[in-house]
């Protein structure tokens, strides 16, 4: 069973490598405390480029390479259009808003 604690990163603004320092040491902090589920919220987020979405995934590949899974919710349209044309469906467990997927969760844990 995994561990019911999610920690929640919300980044805000624009999602580019050279805005994401933050969202990073937030998330190196999670790695660190062996934190194995991150929730992404990007609902304060207006546009992410392809290094932001390049940054997610790192993210992803990171805490999964730490036993751990990380999960999005509340992409713009212009993130969701960013993640279907990319087909990140399948990288990413993407969710509507954190209510649906703290449903979701309980389910899963």
């Amino acid at each position: 069973m995994r561990n019911a604690t999610v920690s929640v990163l919300k980044p805000s603004g624009i999602l580019t490598s050279a805005t994401a320092t933050s969202l990073l040491e937030d998330f190196q902090k999670c790695i660190d405390d062996k934190v194995k589920d991150v929730l992404i919220d990007l609902s304060d987020v207006h546009f992410i480029d392809s290094a932001g979405l390049g940054t997610l995934v790192s993210m992803q590949t990171r805490l999964r390479l730490a036993d751990g899974r990380m999960y999005i919710c509340s992409p713009n349209d212009q993130a969701r259009q960013l993640f279907d044309i990319a087909d990140m469906e399948s990288v990413f467990d993407i969710y509507p808003n954190q209510a649906v997927f703290y449903a979701a969760f309980r389910r899963i844990g």
